[in-house]
């Protein structure tokens, strides 16, 4: 199928630009603030430059980066698309589909239509390159779906091409020849303004392709007709061949030999230029046909050409090669016959008497480990009790190991609860001074005679007094949660699964676990960032269990950062962030920061119970186990974890809504 034509949905923006002959004007051009379209041109011109391929994709992903680290959602949305288109042109489609993915939830944030439809049309073109045509026409439907709004010509007229182009090849002939008609019908309304022909011709050529397909010859021809008065104005070279091969196998349907012979040669020597072997296939296939009954000769001269082509494109080796080869088989195949019948006899003879030998030797064999395993199972008896005792030490000593890990997450939610509950505590202590001293005055205005009494001045004692001690209440009952969400997390079995506000919970634990390193570490700062998907449904889960996953989390963040602080330049400003979404039915919950990261050689271990890189003392390795434990076979869900060795880690948890 015509995998060229789906390459203009890229390529007509560029192919309005002048190409640049030095490299240093087109690195000048690669400005942040540049629109998108402005540097889509750049970066594609680079592409195709000694060593500007390189320049691109750094400055993208530098920008991209930048953009992420301000929080600054345009310029992420901008180098998200300008990171997936240029992904795709490298042919790198499955980062593409990640990057493309990635953008649409920022545009849904943004409520930004434009981008929105891009980043739809760019899924639709890596699933094409993918060979996945299903996927591919969904995506870009809904990039049409969410562009016609705008009036978008321009990319509506590609979405309309390269939809004809899916369809053609799931072979939903009908539903191609209507996106086929609108791309034509469009483009000569763009024709009419001004346009050039090419969108008209490829239109045109798209309509004779599916009615040649339908069978419907004549219609086919009609189209092509008009295909040939745009010719001159359209480069066909893109495809060599492709158009004739097609033109001919119509002619041929008619009856119309003399045409179809012509066209068809015309394609078989382009395709055969451009070493396309399977449309040289179908042109030869044509020229035979044509001149069956004609002349025999060139008939099968051109078969014969059609094989070859066929052979050549299924890396065959051709017919006769073939043939070569099952004769050279069929004589080396009588050759062995002889040999074998010659080496029969000798096989009987030297075969009883290696009989002989393999059983004496295999007695032998079993006489020596009969007597080995005797005394074998004396020893292994012993070895057993050695081993069984052996292993319920270790059993003991596991228990002991992973209620030591649950106490020292207990103490680092502990330390972030005293300092959570120092606040309300204080508010209870202030107010209820506040509350003696008014009452003191009331009293002594109580005290006064009843002339001199202000009676404005007890009222306003009195509401003071009322509205005081609705706050003492209120930070009463906010420590009385915070001691109630310890006594939570401190219990030992697993409780029940309870509908669960994830957002709210994420936030909490990443304060108590800021707030407990704090209170180790008073030098320490950190910059906290959430990013929370405010659609996020509540979720059936464990809290106490979910609870500790995030604890461990935060906790290794915060060390993290912590730890490069203190080897980092004053430029280094530590940084965790905390985002939560759905995706696929799932709730997806990240944990990133901008510490060291996660050295490849470790990255495989560091799920593993007992495995730690922290000093000595500082942990027992089994935080990430237990975190594996309660998200993956307590909850059904799925962990994942992302580093990059010097810019940090992030850890992905995936739980079913």
């Amino acid at each position: 199928m015509k995998i060229f034509k789906i390459l203009i949905f890229l390529l007509i923006p560029a192919s309005a630009i002048a190409q640049k002959n030095h490299l240093d004007s087109l690195v000048v051009q690669l400005q942040p603030n540049a629109s998108f379209d402005q540097l889509d041109q750049v970066t594609r011109q680079l592409l195709v430059t000694p060593t500007g391929d390189t320049i691109a994709m750094k400055f993208v992903r530098r920008q991209l980066a930048a953009a992420k680290k301000a929080a600054n959602l345009k310029q992420e949305e901008k180098f998200t698309l300008l990171l997936g288109s240029t992904n795709i042109l490298n042919k790198n489609y499955s980062s593409a589909l990640e990057n493309c993915f990635d953008g649409i939830r920022i545009s849904k944030n943004l409520n930004d239509s434009y981008y929105l439809s891009r980043f739809l049309g760019r899924l639709g073109l890596a699933y094409a390159f993918e060979k996945d045509a299903n996927k591919s026409a969904g995506y870009f439907r809904r990039a049409l779906k969410a562009t016609v709004l705008r009036r978008d010509t321009m990319f509506v007229l590609n979405l309309y091409s390269n939809l004809e182009t899916s369809y053609v090849v799931l072979k939903k002939l009908d539903s191609a020849r209507f996106f086929a008609k609108l791309e034509y019908k469009l483009a000569n309304a763009l024709k009419s303004r001004g346009a050039k022909n090419d969108a008209v011709v490829t239109s045109l050529a798209d309509l004779g392709e599916i009615e040649n397909a339908l069978n419907r010859p004549d219609s086919a021809l009609f189209y092509y007709r008009q295909v040939n008065r745009f010719k001159e104005a359209y480069d066909f070279n893109s495809a060599p061949g492709f158009f004739e091969k097609n033109i001919a196998a119509a002619y041929l349907k008619t009856g119309q030999r003399d045409s179809a012979k012509k066209y068809a040669l015309i394609g078989y020597q382009k395709a055969s230029a451009g070493k396309n072997y399977a449309w040289m296939a179908e042109a030869a296939e044509t020229i035979s046909k044509a001149y069956e009954g004609a002349d025999y000769e060139k008939s099968l001269f051109y078969y014969k050409a059609e094989v070859n082509a066929k052979d050549t494109l299924n890396n065959g080796i051709g017919t006769k090669r073939f043939q070569a080869e099952e004769n050279r088989e069929k004589q080396i195949e009588d050759e062995l016959k002889k040999a074998a019948a010659a080496y029969q006899a000798k096989v009987r003879f030297y075969g009883v008497i290696t009989i002989l030998v393999f059983v004496l030797i295999v007695s032998f064999i079993l006489l020596v480990a009969y007597r080995k395993q005797q005394k074998g199972n004396k020893l292994l008896k012993s070895q057993k009790r050695e081993i069984e005792d052996t292993l319920l030490k270790l059993q003991s000593t596991q228990q002991q190991l992973i209620q030591s890990e649950k106490m020292a997450s207990l103490g680092e939610l502990t330390a972030g609860i005293a300092h959570e509950i120092q606040n309300p505590l204080n508010f209870v202590n202030n107010f209820s001074e506040v509350n003696k001293e008014m009452l003191e005055e009331l009293k002594a205005e109580s005290e006064k005679p009843k002339a001199e009494r202000d009676g404005h001045l007890e009222v306003e004692l009195i509401n003071g007094l009322i509205e005081n001690e609705k706050k003492i209440n209120h930070h009463g009952k906010r420590a009385d949660s915070i001691v109630k969400g310890m006594l939570e997390h401190s219990r030992t079995q697993s409780g029940q699964k309870e509908p669960t506000d994830i957002n709210a919970m994420a936030d909490e634990y990443m304060r108590l676990s800021y707030h407990g390193l704090r209170s180790k570490d008073k030098s320490f700062n950190s910059e906290l960032v959430t990013h929370f998907d405010p659609s996020l449904p509540k979720i059936e889960l464990i809290p106490q269990d979910i609870g500790r996953v995030l604890l461990n989390l935060f906790n290794n963040a915060f060390y993290a950062v912590n730890q490069k602080k203190k080897t980092a330049g004053t430029d280094y400003k530590p940084e965790v962030l905390v985002t939560t979404a759905t995706e696929n039915g799932q709730a997806v919950i990240s944990v990133k920061d901008n510490g060291p990261g996660i050295p490849d050689a470790i990255k495989e271990k560091i799920m593993q119970p007992f495995f730690t890189t922290k000093p000595t003392g500082e942990g027992t390795g089994l935080g990430l186990s237990l975190t594996y434990d309660m998200v993956v076979k307590g909850h059904g869900g799925s962990i994942q974890v992302n580093s990059v060795e010097g810019e940090g880690s992030e850890f992905i948890v995936l739980l079913p809504v």
